[in-house]
């Protein structure tokens, strides 16, 4: 039994050290569930509306003309808003002999006051009507107050009149006053902007736009209306605007060019500068620098005409894509460092920003940017601290393993070298011992094996000699003893001590050895560099070859050449050569006995006087070893 709870014990714990693993991205699903409790209305609105500000997905089509009436209209005609219907009356002719599209009239007509009045408003009706009966769509535009619809005067109302609501966000999405919204419906009854969309599209002769269709579109019981998201076609504050206005006294004095109107959508009403009511705030005018609504009422109709409304991704796929971007970018953080986490972080950040921009530019989709970025940047402040704690125990556990993998090389270095050091001691005495026995008048075959004694004490020695010298190597303890030296001095040395073993195997040694001045170098060393190259050479060389010692200099360069035409080296085995404890092993080498270090060291000798050397080879031919000292 208690070797049950114990073992259930130690699973619970592998299985919670494993849960540990999975905190991080609990704690992140945690806060984007939290974040999307909420809606962040002012840190979006800045996103919307660099998007609304810079779309390349929309252009002013059709154009558009704003008739203005303003204090300057009000000043050369004598008259007060909304002036007289025969000023009206005259307007409209010149207007609708210029031959435009759709007329809507933006204005809050008072009742006539007179006979004179009534005249005009009589003849005005009925210059309406002949425009419209001759092709062209007209609409009065209503608004709404207190009072319910401010209608048209009763004899004008039946020549249609539509509700055209400028809606601002003091109620919902950002509370900032903008207008990013219009009204589709109001309990069933198209608005203006709907009903000259669609005429405008019935002239074009381009199939209607039917409310369910539109994109984006979204029904509030509250006010019983439809509405959507418009987009702006052009900035307001841009000079050269596609948007023409001209002052309503111009109109009505027919000072404009013939065709100004030609084909256009008219809107005709006020902005007067001392009445806040007919200016709105723009995306691009947050400084409380107002737009004539009539501007506005332009960018909605022609939104509407293009169908380049705006859809709002639900907050339920918003969410999913939120939480695919923590796995994705918890994923890279884990199997990272913190720095290339930053630069991840920062790059999802860049291209989820710009995807949400080409997205709302050409397909007309908002996607909800806020809770993306706040994800981004909890998922990697979240991360790091766990991530830095995991690479933290992992360094503390390599450091740890070096110290120990450190002491244990110390150990192995010091065992080499003492077994080293004590057995150089019994080798000299066998040698001595053997050396003493020679110089006895003994028997030829007990001389033959003397003989085999003294030269496995030699290979013994020099194998001993190259485990000193790697293990000064590997523990630094190895110091270069330079002294100025004509470096053929060292090679004809060589060729002296090397000159017998050679003639047993019937091999001539011969040189090209030019005049050469000084150089600085380790004389011990660079005779076993030179050493260790001719004795392989008489090693690997059959009888009856030849061994080339050639040397040579440049203002550069000292160079030394040792060449053989013995049986050469593998092409897949000459890059291996200098290689530590590397050996070639094949049917002709096997029988040679070596302890693959001598290559290695000569590599580093010569390394270690600021030199190269490089081996070339061919099977059959022989091998090169070309040594390159600096001349100085």
């Amino acid at each position: 039994m208690k070797h049950l709870i114990t073992k259930l014990a130690l699973q619970f714990k592998k299985a919670f050290q494993n849960l540990s693993r999975f905190y991080p991205f609990i704690f992140v699903s945690s806060f984007i569930i939290l974040i999307f409790q909420y809606s962040f209305p002012s840190i979006e609105a800045v996103f919307y509306d660099f998007r609304i500000k810079y779309d390349f997905g929309i252009k002013q089509s059709p154009e558009t003309v704003l008739v203005i009436m303003d204090e300057e209209s009000d000043e050369f005609l004598g008259e007060k808003y909304p002036y007289t219907y025969s000023s009206h009356l005259k307007a409209m002719e010149k207007i609708a002999k210029d031959g435009p599209a759709i007329i809507n009239y933006f204005v809050s007509f008072l009742p006539p006051e007179n006979i004179e009045e009534s005249t005009s408003l009589s003849k005005f009706k009925d210059k309406i009507n002949d425009y419209k009966n001759s092709g062209g769509g007209f609409r009065f535009a209503t608004d709404v107050d207190t009072w319910g619809e401010q209608l048209p005067p009763s004899a004008l109302a039946d020549t249609g009149h539509s509700l055209a609501i400028i809606n601002v966000d003091n109620a919902s999405f950002s509370k900032d006053d903008i207008s990013r919204r219009a009204v589709l419906t109001i309990s069933g009854e198209n608005s203006l902007h709907l009903w000259t969309a669609n005429k405008y599209r019935e002239i074009k002769k381009r199939p209607p736009i039917v409310n369910k269709d539109i994109w984006g579109a979204y029904y509030l019981r509250e006010a019983d209306a439809l509405f959507f998201l418009f987009r702006y076609a052009v900035n307001p504050h841009d000079k050269n605007s596609v948007v023409k206005s001209i002052p309503f006294h111009r109109v009505l004095v027919g000072n404009f060019p013939e065709g100004y109107f030609k084909n256009k959508i008219v809107l005709v009403g006020s902005a007067f500068t001392s009445n806040a009511n007919d200016f709105a705030l723009t995306p691009f005018s947050k400084d409380e620098i107002k737009v004539p609504k009539l501007f506005i009422h332009s960018q909605i109709i022609n939104s509407l005409i293009q169908e380049k409304t705006v859809l709002q991704v639900s907050k339920t796929i918003s969410f999913l894509f939120c939480l695919f971007i923590s796995i994705i970018l918890s994923i890279y953080i884990l199997k990272n460092n913190p720095s290339h986490g930053l630069v991840i972080t920062v790059s999802v950040m860049g291209v989820v920003f710009l995807i949400s921009y080409f997205v709302f530019c050409i397909f007309g989709v908002w996607i909800y940017l806020t809770q993306i970025i706040l994800t981004i940047f909890a998922t990697y402040y979240i991360w790091v601290p766990f991530r830095a704690i995991e690479e933290y125990q992992q360094r503390f556990a390599i450091e740890e393993e070096s110290k120990i993998l450190k002491q244990v090389e110390s150990l192995k270095q010091n065992f080499i070298s003492l077994m080293s050091h004590d057995l150089k001691t019994p080798v000299a005495r066998i040698a001595g011992i053997v050396d003493v026995l020679m110089r006895f008048d003994i028997q030829e075959n007990a001389k033959i094996e003397l003989k085999k004694i003294t030269d496995s004490t030699k290979e013994l020695n020099k194998f001993i000699t190259s485990i000193l010298d790697l293990t000064k190597i590997e523990s630094r303890n190895l110091s270069l003893n330079l002294v100025s030296k004509d470096i053929n001095m060292v090679i004809k040395s060589v060729i002296d001590d090397l000159h017998h073993d050679a003639s047993l195997k019937d091999i001539k040694i011969k040189d090209d050895l030019s005049p050469l001045y000084p150089i600085q170098i380790d004389i011990v060393l660079i005779k076993r560099v030179i050493s260790n190259l001719v004795e392989n050479a008489i090693k690997y060389s059959g009888s009856g070859t030849e061994i080339y010692l050639k040397s040579w200099d440049d203002a550069q360069s000292v160079y030394v050449q040792i060449d053989d035409t013995g049986i050469g080296i593998p092409e897949e085995d000459i890059r291996h050569i200098f290689d530590k404890f590397y050996r070639v092993l094949n049917d002709n080498t096997h029988a040679i006995k070596g302890s693959g270090l001598g290559l290695y060291l000569v590599k580093y000798f010569v390394e270690l006087h600021g030199a190269t050397i490089t081996a070339n080879s061919k099977i059959g031919e022989g091998t090169s070893f070309l040594i390159t000292f600096k001349n100085r």
